[in-house]
């Protein structure tokens, strides 16, 4: 793990980097960065799919406002929330431009104090 550690005050949940950050990339994460992107910070990885932002804005508003953080790793999507959220609503499996993005259940952080489905 890298040195780095940052409190970032942020307006759904105070967060702390690279602590509650899905973090695939290994130590080299800090070396990609993060963008906030209407209130959901994106975690870049070291290809920057920028068809991420496509991605979120086609979630339902409802789904949106519950997502602090989104990442897409090699076709997968990990997220970390503030609140429940149900499979049904938020799916599993995307089309983004033609491939498919699956939701990977098994990264999905739940920050403090909040429910996992």
């Amino acid at each position: 793990m890298s040195s780095i550690s940052l409190k970032i005050e942020h307006p759904k949940r105070n967060l702390r980097y690279p602590d509650d950050f899905p973090n695939k990339e290994g130590e080299d994460q800090y070396r990609y960065g993060f963008t906030v992107y209407k209130e959901v910070i994106i975690q870049w990885d070291r290809d920057r799919d920028e068809r991420i932002f496509s991605w979120y804005d086609e979630l339902p508003k409802k789904i949106r406002e519950k997502i602090v953080i989104a990442q897409e790793h090699e076709g997968m999507i990990y997220l970390v929330i503030t609140k429940k959220i149900k499979k049904e609503d938020l799916g599993t499996a995307w089309d983004v431009d033609g491939e498919v993005w699956k939701l990977a259940e098994e990264e999905i952080k739940v920050v403090r104090g909040a429910a996992a489905y």
